[in-house]
């Protein structure tokens, strides 16, 4: 058997590993165009901060792993074409690589807003190691950062680069902040927080135009006329599924890879796993891309062990989304912005700092938010995937559940290890996995 990963995110990472779990001798190669693989996103926005050395970037030590697991790497190359019925990889190298099981997981690409000024030097967009590199040395008499996009890579970036003592103004064209995770009231409550340390937070402002003196970005000019100084831009309006290379007989026309429960394609023998894979959303049913690290890393999990023999299902799949912006903490699931209609029920409680809401459709839980006290968080979790129908949301929203609000159990968390050591390298970070994935039998049937 012969396994290729394309990609060395989270998602190819965790596929190999359990590749390797189930099938110790079987060649593996990995081809990844990051020259520096294994980079976390999230942390990239620690890192421009200034306050982070670069070996807290990797999850992985590429070199001790690739050794460990007898994974081929082949860093900095592309797929260019895949020929489905020859079971053959082209790369940008010029070979070719056959596969019996492929798992495409080449995670997400930025999305460039085509607006006047946009090629000038000094724009960046803000996905890989190179983007944030290019941040940090862009200008030596860096005082002034625009941020396009209020989503929450452009919130999380502007408060680690206002830690530098930069001057920040984020601007978003929605009437909210992160509108697929936040309500008006959340983000309002958000924008606020912001302020108050520092940050210029405009929603509803949209950037018409960036202007430049000597190739280099100046000042952006608004939709409504005013003109804002800058000196670099950040693109952060948000990403698309990586399938440029990819022919419609395994993407689709609009977005990225359909795959079922075993994170298998249409194709046979294709997976793919992460940002660039459609799935169905568990409380919708609804497909869409989970685009967040801990669902890329079980989505992995999924394909590696499905590829090399297995028999796993990937559920419990819905948007979750964690975010600490300057001591305020904020968790959010599912769909909580949803309006009251027929079968949709809200219920919100405001007290102090904190705030609350949960979405019933059906009686049943299918999204929340928790600002300030976000102890809660697990029971809603484990409430959602189990599809408990809730009698009473006052209760709910008042104690978060059966468990006393802080209490461990409340909190209804797996504990994993995500970051581990190699070599030198030690990680200290935790991934908190909130769903578990059915494995099954010979015969198919879920334990």
């Amino acid at each position: 058997m012969r396994y290729l990963v394309v990609g060395s995110g989270p998602a190819g990472i965790s596929a190999s590993e359990e590749i390797r779990k189930e099938d110790p001798e079987s060649p593996i190669t990995m081809i990844t165009a990051d020259a520096h693989p294994a980079t976390s996103p999230v942390m990239l926005t620690y890192w421009v901060s200034g306050h982070f050395p670069p070996e807290s970037l990797f999850f992985r030590e590429m070199e001790s792993w690739g050794a460990l697991h007898e994974v081929t790497l082949r860093c900095g190359v592309t797929v260019t074409a895949i020929d489905v019925h020859r079971q053959v990889v082209k790369l940008s190298a010029g070979d070719d690589i056959t596969y019996d099981r492929l798992l495409i997981a080449t995670g997400a690409v930025p999305v460039i807003p085509p607006i006047p000024g946009i090629r000038a030097k000094g724009v960046y967009p803000f996905r890989t190691f190179a983007d944030a590199e290019g941040i940090r040395a862009s200008r030596r008499d860096l005082e002034q950062v625009c941020i396009m996009g209020g989503g929450f890579i452009g919130i999380k970036l502007a408060c680690h680069l206002r830690e530098r003592g930069l001057t920040v103004s984020v601007f978003e064209k929605e009437p909210r902040l992160a509108s697929r995770i936040f309500d008006q009231r959340a983000s309002d409550i958000v924008k606020g927080q912001l302020r108050r340390h520092g940050l210029s937070v405009e929603t509803g402002a949209g950037i018409a135009e960036i202007l430049n003196r000597d190739g280099w970005v100046s000042e952006v000019r608004l939709e409504d006329g005013r003109h804002i100084p800058a000196q670099i831009l950040i693109a952060a309006v948000g990403v698309r599924p990586n399938t440029a290379f990819l022919d419609t007989s395994i993407a689709a026309p609009r977005g990225g890879i359909p795959v079922d429960e075993r994170m298998e394609t249409a194709v046979p023998n294709v997976y793919a796993a992460g940002d660039v894979a459609t799935t169905r959303d568990s409380l919708t049913s609804l497909p869409f891309n989970n685009a967040v690290w801990p669902a890329a890393t079980r989505q992995g999990k999924v394909a590696g062990a499905n590829m090399a023999g297995g028999r796993r299902a990937y559920v419990h799949n819905f948007s979750l989304n964690a975010l600490n912006l300057h001591g305020l903490q904020v968790t959010t699931a599912g769909h909580p912005y949803e309006q009251e209609r027929d079968d949709i029920r809200v219920f919100q409680e405001e007290k102090g700092n904190n705030y609350r809401k949960v979405i019933l459709k059906s009686g049943a839980l299918i999204g929340f938010i928790l600002i300030g006290d976000t102890s809660p968080a697990g029971c809603f979790l484990s409430k959602m995937k189990r599809g408990d129908i809730i009698s009473d949301p006052a209760e709910l929203l008042a104690r978060g559940g059966d468990a006393p609000l802080g209490s461990f159990r409340n909190r209804g968390f797996r504990q994993g290890a995500l970051w581990r050591q190699y070599g030198k390298t030690a990680y200290r970070y935790t991934l908190i996995d909130t769903a578990g994935d059915h494995h099954q039998d010979k015969k198919g049937d879920r334990q």
